[in-house]
């Protein structure tokens, strides 16, 4: 498992849907190159971390833009929840979001919020 950065003063952000929601993806860039992602429902369960690049691809298939195949980060949908995970298994523990959660976070990426692709 990859050993997480110390987050404390990183700067979580949100879609502009989620503001007023409990629960969300908060989605931070580090000055180390990478992208921390969590569930702000429970901030004591380690982020995921990814490089850059990774993110954008995943964000690019969220679009359509590439297919999912070879893609790193995973998301399924379930009969009552949205479960992100690591296919290589080293960030540890999925995130679970609700459909609601899940349906925010995807308006903000449909409209390439700047907050959440980094721009």
């Amino acid at each position: 498992m990859t050993t997480n950065p110390d987050l404390s003063n990183a700067l979580w952000r949100k879609a502009s849907l989620s503001e007023s929601a409990q629960g969300c993806v908060e989605v931070a860039f580090l000055d180390n190159g990478q992208v921390a992602v969590r569930d702000s429902k429970d901030v004591s369960k380690p982020a995921h971390l990814y490089p850059r690049s990774t993110w954008t691809a995943f964000l690019d298939h969220l679009r359509g833009l590439v297919p999912a195949e070879g893609s790193r980060i995973s998301i399924d949908i379930t009969a009552d929840s949205a479960v992100l995970s690591d296919r290589e298994a080293t960030a540890g523990a999925p995130h679970v979001y609700t459909h609601r959660e899940w349906l925010c976070f995807l308006d903000g990426v449909l409209k390439r919020e700047p907050q959440l692709v980094g721009a």
